[in-house]
């Protein structure tokens, strides 16, 4: 299997072990949220963090902090080295209440190619790479004309990367438009996912997504404002059955203070903790978890 860039460098795709693939380790969203709940800046405290992930026995995380949530791959790296979990850093920018005012003014080709210098040169001074593009996002209600070009540069980076592409697509079937800019852009809908599939209650709009051929995001999980997580088990195994286990990711997206260990919570662990024993009671098994954890992360991120 193909090497997987981390920010330690590239790892062999099939060693990243049980992977998380839609995080926030280090982020700031204040600026436009006014709120300090999402706000995780603390070296040593999401060191604590990550390190009571690995204790349950996760290996890796992908962290989807991108332009607008104020990445910080060299933090992710004294993360990764303090830990021993395996860190994945995302390029790219977030949706449009997140922009900067100079991100009118550019084009598709500029937008790319500032996600291609991530990914082959690496972050400005830091010599650490993007492994993925993601997650890129859009308004609920419909796709603005940045976002556009921001998913539009994201494939034109991916036919020449090969690098997995990742959406924030919340409540609605934006997705769906999501899915069609990408498709008609050229993306590659085998490393292509719609984020945050979840966040809308109805199977149906899984299905449409699916029946496309791209991956969907359940990784919301533990976000009971969204759905509760016993649906979200209920859905996935239901999902399973229809033959879609292969195109499943599953995540927390934790990105505030509360859902920390610090704060009395189950953090980074929560997935293993208190999902997968949703998904056991709904009848996906042992070897179907197994390969939505481990094998469908493994091979998404692994990109062609």
């Amino acid at each position: 299997m193909k090497n997987v860039e981390t920010v330690l460098g590239p790892v062999p795709a099939d060693q990243l072990g049980f992977i998380l693939p839609h995080e926030h380790l280090l982020v700031d969203t204040y600026d436009v949220r006014r709120s300090a709940e999402g706000v995780l800046l603390e070296l040593a405290t999401m060191s604590d963090e990550v390190a009571d992930y690995k204790a349950a026995g996760g290996n890796t995380i992908v962290d989807q902090t991108i332009y607008g949530l104020h990445p910080d791959p060299s933090g992710l790296a004294e993360i990764s080295k303090a830990t021993g979990v395996h860190i994945i850093a995302g390029t790219g920018f977030y949706h449009q209440q997140y922009y900067p005012e100079w991100l009118d003014g550019w084009s598709v080709t500029q937008i790319a190619n500032r996600m291609l210098g991530h990914i082959v040169d690496g972050f400005a001074g830091t010599g650490i790479k993007a492994g993925i593009m993601g997650e890129l996002g859009t308004h609920h209600r419909g796709v603005k004309a940045n976002e556009r070009k921001v998913l539009e540069a994201a494939a034109k980076v991916q036919a020449e990367t090969k690098r997995p592409i990742g959406t924030h697509a919340l409540f609605t079937e934006v997705g769906i438009e999501q899915l069609n800019i990408l498709e008609a852009a050229g993306a590659d809908l085998d490393i292509t996912l719609i984020g945050h599939c979840d966040t809308n209650r109805d199977i149906e709009y899984s299905r449409k997504l699916l029946k496309r051929g791209v991956w969907i995001g359940y990784d919301a999980v533990g976000q009971l404002d969204k759905q509760r997580d016993e649906l979200r088990a209920q859905t996935i195994a239901t999902l399973i059955g229809e033959g879609y286990l292969d195109k499943i990711l599953i995540s927390t997206d934790i990105a505030a203070r509360a859902r920390l260990k610090i704060h009395g919570n189950e953090g980074y662990k929560f997935l293993i903790t208190k999902f997968l024993p949703l998904l056991r009671s709904a009848g996906v098994t042992n070897d179907q978890i197994d390969t939505l954890t481990r094998k469908n992360p493994q091979r998404f991120l692994a990109g062609k």
